[in-house]
């Protein structure tokens, strides 16, 4: 069954849908083998500073309003799900769930009582968002639960991974071999599988600009940089 359920997980996660549209996909998918009455799954902002919420099943807009805030950011790091490890379930914790602000003010009053959450990452560890499925049930988890959720978890990342189109546009540029993504507020964020390069470092034209394109004259670089003005965020290559 869970082989099954990982092919047809695949088969989404690979798929060309909108990235909204592919993460719930996902998620009903994975009901069926890993039972839940609500579930929310939410890109990590890459500087660091909290979720955005990506797509969720059964969850009112008041809940995602919350998830999507900062104490739940803090609440993911207080009880260490922002970590590289198995999925994890209030029970694991070492006090009281309702100890923290989320489940307090927001899960429990909303009819949740049990969870498993696991950071989501890509290839070096690299942080791509995060996942919880809840239960009104107050039973814990099953080991099976837990193990099916794991197994499937590199699968979930790699579907909702926003760099995989980014990454795919960077390398139609030819010899390219360094990139970095602009965002609106101007932090530059490195392209995974590309290296550091002077030009698109933070402060550099091609990072300060991403509407237009940069080159270098350096003798040692004879390829030139590209911004994509139709990215919304501005990928530059060089």
């Amino acid at each position: 069954m869970t082989e099954e359920i990982a092919l047809a997980l695949a088969d989404v996660a690979a798929s060309t849908e909108p990235l909204a549209a592919r993460a719930e996909a996902l998620l009903v998918a994975l009901r069926r083998t890993v039972p839940f009455d609500g579930a929310w799954v939410a890109l990590a902002d890459p500087m660091g500073c909290g979720y955005s919420s990506l797509a969720s099943i059964a969850l009112d807009d008041r809940t995602l309003a919350h998830l999507s805030g900062p104490v739940m950011a803090h609440d993911i790091e207080v009880a260490g799900t922002d970590r590289v490890r198995p999925p994890m379930s209030p029970s694991d914790l070492p006090f009281p769930a309702d100890e923290l602000q989320t489940w307090a003010e927001c899960l429990i009053p909303a009819g949740f009582h049990e969870a498993l959450g696991v950071e989501l990452f890509g290839p070096g560890h690299r942080q791509i968002g995060h996942l919880t499925v809840y239960s009104g049930d107050r039973t814990p988890p099953t080991d099976t639960t837990r193990s099916r959720l794991d197994a499937l978890t590199p699968i979930l990342a790699e579907g909702v991974d926003p760099m995989r189109s980014a990454i795919a546009t960077a390398r139609l540029v030819e010899h390219a071999v360094a990139g970095v993504i602009v965002a609106g507020d101007r932090a530059v964020i490195r392209l995974p599988g590309f290296v550091d390069d002077p030009l698109l470092v933070p402060g550099s034209p091609s990072s300060t600009r991403p509407d237009e394109p940069c080159t270098t004259n350096g003798p040692s670089r004879p390829s030139s940089g590209r911004a994509f003005p139709s990215a919304p965020t501005g990928a530059s290559c060089a």
